[in-house]
């Protein structure tokens, strides 16, 4: 049995990437993996103490730019339980997610030459390390597989936008490249289970899902506020999905993929920020939000009124 978790970060923002991220486990179910009952002694909800790692909707792990190190502990060693080398830069963990730095995350010329930031910082190296040697998800009967990211950098939201007209429609283009990802994988036979958050308030996805995928049988086999489930099948696959609200505060899975996706958007906000610091010193930096990139946009030109690069590489027009 093949379970993914899916859920994004950045639909909101004026400014930086919109980062949707899937996290895939395998096991011998039926049972879905319980990350805080299965791995009770190394993993635990936000806020508790000890030195377990914290898995839970990434708002809880990192506020008020406080937790950074939580989010990198978290998602750095569901990266290392599928296998995979430790990033140590910010272009390694796009690269872990599958994901083009430059031609898709836009990640230039926000970083200079050289420059990559680290990841994790020197700061959360020895947390990381220990989250590591923790092995949290390891001896399970299930075991996390794989790890797959969508980054829309600001002038890629931006051609999706224009050619859609529907903010909507760019979020549901991101997720139905996870679909078709998770399709691929599907393609050995073995059943799978998708999770998500809801899309905003949207309870009938049935058309999302056959665009996003082969011709294929896709049955709707609940459409509510509570949940959005679908009965996928074609080419020897089984595939179910399901949507619900708030799904990262209840499945492990999901806020695994909830934090891979802030972790991301965080380390891009940090280096967007500090190329803009290093222009016009003494702005303050942004966290991307409507209110507060209005700010941020109205200091940077009244101080540098011909910015390189302009605003339409980073100015999210919705």
């Amino acid at each position: 049995m093949r379970w993914i978790g899916i859920d994004e970060a950045g639909y909101g923002p004026n400014l930086g990437p919109m980062v949707m991220a899937a996290v895939a486990a395998e096991g011998p179910g039926p049972a879905r993996p319980d990350l805080w009952g299965d791995c009770a002694l190394g993993v635990c909800r936000a806020g508790v103490r000890g030195p377990r790692l914290w898995v839970d909707d990434s708002k809880r792990l990192y506020r008020g730019g406080v937790g950074l190190d939580r989010l990198e502990a978290a998602a750095l060693a569901a990266i290392d339980a599928c296998g995979l080398p430790g990033p140590g830069t910010l272009s390694g963990l796009l690269r872990a997610l599958g994901v083009d730095p430059e031609r898709e995350a836009e990640l230039r010329p926000w970083i200079p030459e050289g420059g990559d930031p680290p990841v994790p910082r020197p700061s959360s190296a020895g947390r990381v390390a220990s989250a590591i040697r923790l092995g949290a998800f390891s001896g399970r009967p299930w075991r996390i597989e794989a790890i797959r990211g969508v980054v829309l950098g600001p002038r890629r939201f931006n051609h999706l936008l224009g050619e859609s007209g529907s903010k909507a429609s760019v979020h549901a283009s991101a997720f139905a490249g996870l679909l078709r990802w998770a399709w691929d994988r599907s393609a050995d036979g073995e059943p799978t289970l998708i999770r998500g958050d809801k899309h905003g308030g949207r309870h009938f996805y049935g058309p999302l899902i056959r665009a996003a995928l082969p011709p294929c049988s896709v049955v709707a086999e609940a459409e509510g506020p509570g949940l959005s489930r679908y009965a996928i099948r074609g080419e020897g696959r089984a595939i179910a999905v399901e949507l619900l609200p708030r799904a990262d505060a209840d499945d492990g899975l999901v806020a695994l993929a909830s934090i891979a996706c802030k972790l991301v958007r965080e380390h891009w906000m940090a280096a967007f920020n500090a190329y803009w610091a290093s222009r016009v010193p003494g702005l303050k930096a942004s966290a991307g939000y409507p209110v507060d990139a209005a700010r941020f946009r109205r200091e940077l030109l009244d101080r540098l009124p011909e910015p390189d690069p302009p605003p339409s590489c980073w100015w999210r027009q919705k």
